[in-house]
């Protein structure tokens, strides 16, 4: 069970700071997953999502609210238009002497007054229009502005929660630094290489190794009773550095 078949001497203290250095290790990967992930930005796609959909809508609405503009301004062009045909028809009418020509005078401004109702009738319906479509622009645009409000303070709380990580894997460096400084050199590659396989260390709780989550057999036990308590032992079942009580 000792190191290359041969007895290694290791103190319980060791053990513990190479039980330490395996969590701070295994935190630090945690770590880095976490800030890798955040740094994808995805969550932020929802508020990206919506405003990106307001901003569609509200170009959308700027079309038709300044289509509604462009029919406005060609009913004030038509209803001016009428208006200045209906005041030169009747000053035409009363220069007019002609009982046929002021038949057809009177026709004919009888004839644009209409047209002018209904002229000044789409113009009001159209105003009616104009101003509910500017409620839902202001609206569009307020829900716009709060959209890039909320994204723009979740973007600086991301900052803010990615730079707290980088502070945090720094203090993890150098704490995993300063144990591997205090163990054996010799200790610290088999804990190296061992973990690259998967848990270097394992405590014995119960028959079970932590390690690997392996109840072991009496057999098994009995071999590990048998290792002094100051020379490495290995589990057999996944090889990891074992702890027992």
């Amino acid at each position: 069970m000792g190191l290359c078949g041969d007895a290694v001497k290791v103190a319980a203290e060791q053990l513990e700071r190479l039980w330490n250095l395996q969590q701070l290790i295994i935190s630090q990967r945690r770590l880095v997953a976490d800030a890798k992930e955040l740094s994808k930005g995805e969550s932020l796609g929802p508020l990206e999502l919506t405003l990106q959909r307001v901003n569609e809508d509200l170009r959308s609405h700027q079309l038709s609210h300044e289509q509604l503009q462009e029919d406005k301004r060609k009913l004030e062009s038509d209803l001016e238009l009428v208006e200045k045909r209906i005041a030169s028809d009747e000053e035409k009418l009363k220069a007019s002497s002609s009982p046929k020509d002021i038949a057809g005078f009177q026709h004919e401004i009888e004839g644009l007054r209409n047209r002018k109702n209904l002229l000044e009738d789409s113009e009001l319906a159209l105003l009616e229009k104009m101003e509910l479509s500017s409620k839902e622009l202001s609206d569009l645009k307020s829900q716009k502005a709060q959209i890039e409000a909320e994204l723009e303070s979740a973007r600086a709380e991301l900052s803010q929660r990615l730079a707290q990580m980088r502070d945090e894997n720094s203090n993890l460096n150098k704490d995993i630094g300063v144990i591997r400084g205090e163990l054996p050199a010799e200790l610290v590659e088999l804990f190296e290489r061992k973990l690259a396989k998967g848990n270097a260390v394992g405590r014995i709780v119960r028959s079970s190794c932590t390690g690997c989550n392996m109840n072991l057999n009496s057999t098994a036990m009995a071999e590990l009773s048998h290792v002094p308590a100051d020379e490495l032992a290995t589990c057999p079942e996944c090889s990891a550095i074992v702890i027992r009580a």
